[in-house]
């Protein structure tokens, strides 16, 4: 019975941190960029960063477009050496109804418009240990801007969301073959768990935060 009750305790968080609307999760995740700035006195005045509360408030459909079009370059190789591409179900999967986004813009040199270039989609969930945590679902760099430190500015993003939100764990699920990705993971704190199915294609990691 009390077991239960936690449970009862971390689906309502994951609910209540699921009715946050886009503003909150916008000024929170912009607090990274500017303790970053503080941290390392760099100028990142050239990044910006939106956050959507859900599918329906991405207003273009030229960044819905790319989101899917970063997602399947990125990664679609990868996926039909192991379980196999479907276009259909990952964009299933951008347009869930539970689906939030964080995407980082730059201004380059010469133009006056920010270009996207990198993104996470993430939920809120309860994951395998009954935890109501930040999942993450898509972290993704245009190959421009690898190793510039984009995908740990967005993890960070992500994570002082949970943290805002009383969230205990942040999780991820990653493909076994994806060397590169595992080893950024492993690098920024998050563990391999046992969660996955014996005989799966990917590992499921975890961080408390």
């Amino acid at each position: 019975e009390e077991e239960e009750e936690e449970e009862g305790k971390e689906e309502k968080k994951s609910a209540v941190a699921n009715a946050v609307p886009r503003a909150w999760l916008e000024t929170t995740a912009n607090e990274t960029l500017r303790l970053m700035m503080m941290d390392t006195k760099e100028t990142l005045s050239f990044l910006e960063m939106t956050c959507y509360a859900s599918r329906e408030e991405i207003e273009e459909e030229s960044e819905r477009e790319w989101m899917y079009a970063l997602t399947e370059r990125n990664m679609r190789k990868m996926y039909e050496q192991t379980w196999g591409w479907n276009s259909l179900e990952k964009r299933r999967e951008l347009n869930h109804q539970c689906a939030k986004f964080v995407v980082v813009r730059m201004k380059e040199k010469g133009k006056d418009v920010a270009e996207p270039k990198a993104f996470a989609h993430f939920r809120f969930e309860v994951d395998d240990d009954d935890v109501a945590s930040v999942y993450i679902y898509e972290l993704q760099v245009e190959q421009t801007m690898k190793r510039s430190g984009l995908g740990k500015v967005l993890m960070q993003a992500c994570e002082r969301i949970g943290v805002g939100l009383g969230l205990k764990h942040m999780a991820l699920t990653v493909l076994k073959t994806n060397e590169g990705a595992r080893a950024f993971y492993a690098k920024i704190g998050y563990e391999e768990t046992d969660h996955a199915p014996a005989g799966a294609h990917y590992v499921i990691l975890r961080k408390r935060i």
